[in-house]
């Protein structure tokens, strides 16, 4: 489970727990993290992103600039004494960072990963501590810069063996032309848009009443519904904004391009226009998007979601600078692949050793396995070699090099493969070049 909350006796009598919300990462889980971590850098580094790191906690003066909206600021951890706080996202620290530093040469192209921190309830795949991976593009204003950085996220899910990946798509201009065609008054639209960004979690009737409750009357809000939920093709759906909303041309047009756009990174996700997608963060102001994963027994929460936001960085500068970026959430992402992970160690050998005169060999051929990249594990207790074994098998480590008198004299490892079960007498270097294999 990701929200491990398991609660101990210390011998006083009190309860040692975690808090609410976060969880220990024994040895397994931690390995299946930084895989997790490495591939995704791995993926963004391929792209040309480069990283940035910036502080865990801000000034809640910039955290509060209007950037995450009110029901977002609610969600902060805030420290005694009020003036900082711990960051909710790393794109407010970003164009924070942004605004102090205006010599960098554009675009900028950067990524960043690590933990973020939300005081919501904690649920399934919803925590408090929060391990996310960022990238942004900032200072183009291009289309290609939203491609590429959707087509990056989205590689980096291929990597990571992710299956069944569904991208919704949608642009907040059009979610907003929709809302005036419709009638919505423009000081409601802020409301209607953080109702449509619950829209997948709650029922029909709860949507038609939270909208009610806006002051919306009940038909605007069921031919509302109705238009932008309506299951289509992604062309027939733009036609059809085109046909009833003839100024949403413009905007259409650059849904076409993108969707043009993606096809040329040869991406195996499915792309659908999503007409209800609102991304709940108050800064978006263009292009917006989620990856889900869709299978038979249904939908998952968002494991990637971002869009453009061209109005942020001003308002910590006083130039604005275009911008698009998107998360990757690590750890949904590992609540995904743990279950799937038996690695408990990197190990690649264990080197057990036979009696008390095979130590400083043992070393030696630890270093010279190390040395050529090999994950060694030497033992340094003092048991038998039936314990060493039960022990790298409990560890699922794969080769056993045995190292006894024998071996020593001869300059050799007795290299034993745990999983069939077959053993040889080898040179070191043989040895390692097996195992390299």
């Amino acid at each position: 489970m990701l929200l491990m909350e398991m609660a101990i006796k210390s011998p006083k009598g009190s309860i040692i727990d975690v808090p609410r919300g976060t969880q220990d990462l024994g040895t397994k889980e931690a390995i299946t993290m930084k895989e997790i971590i490495s591939v995704t850098e791995e993926i963004f580094k391929r792209f040309g992103f480069s990283p940035l790191i910036t502080p865990s906690i801000e000034n809640t003066e910039v955290l509060n600039a209007n950037a995450y909206g009110e029901e977002s600021t609610k969600e902060m951890f805030v420290m005694e004494g009020g003036d900082i706080a711990l960051r909710f996202d790393f794109t407010v620290p970003l164009a924070r960072f942004m605004a102090m530093n205006k010599d960098i040469p554009l675009p900028f192209k950067r990524y960043q990963i690590g933990n973020v921190w939300r005081k919501d309830e904690p649920q399934h795949m919803r925590s408090r501590e929060i391990v996310q991976a960022d990238i942004d593009i900032v200072g183009s204003t291009d289309l290609a810069s939203d491609i590429e950085i959707i087509a990056t996220s989205l590689r980096a899910l291929e990597a990571l063996g992710i299956k069944d990946c569904l991208l919704l798509i949608n642009s907040r201009p059009i979610l907003n032309l929709i809302l005036g065609h419709f009638k919505v008054p423009a000081e409601k639209q802020k409301d209607v848009i953080r109702v449509f960004d619950k829209i997948s979690k709650m029922s029909m009737t709860d949507t038609i009443s939270q909208l009610k409750a806006l002051g919306i009357a009940e038909n605007d809000v069921q031919s509302m519904i109705a238009f932008i939920t309506e299951k289509m093709t992604n062309n027939d759906k733009l036609s059809k904004l085109e046909v009833n909303i003839p100024e949403s041309k413009p905007e259409t047009s650059k849904l076409r391009s993108v969707l043009s756009g993606l096809e040329k990174y040869g991406l195996k996700e499915e792309v659908r226009i999503d007409l209800s997608l609102a991304r709940g963060l108050d800064y978006y102001t263009g292009m917006i998007w989620e990856v889900v994963i869709e299978t038979a027994e249904g939908r998952s929460p968002s494991i990637s979601g971002g869009g453009r936001y061209d109005g942020l960085i001003g308002l910590y500068s006083k130039s604005g600078i275009p911008a698009v970026g998107t998360s990757i959430g690590i750890s949904r992402i590992f609540e995904i692949l743990n279950a799937r992970s038996a690695q408990k160690t990197y190990a690649k050998v264990f080197i057990a050793q036979i009696g008390p005169d095979s130590g400083e060999y043992s070393i030696g051929v630890a270093n010279r396995m190390r040395d050529a990249g090999i994950y060694v594990d030497l033992n340094v207790t003092d048991r038998g070699i039936s314990k060493q074994l039960e022990y790298s098998s409990s560890m699922g480590i794969r080769y056993v090099a045995i190292i006894g008198s024998k071996e020593k004299e001869s300059g050799k490892v007795k290299l034993r493969d745990m999983q069939s079960g077959t053993e040889e007498l080898l040179d070191v270097d043989a040895a390692i070049a097996l195992m390299k294999k």
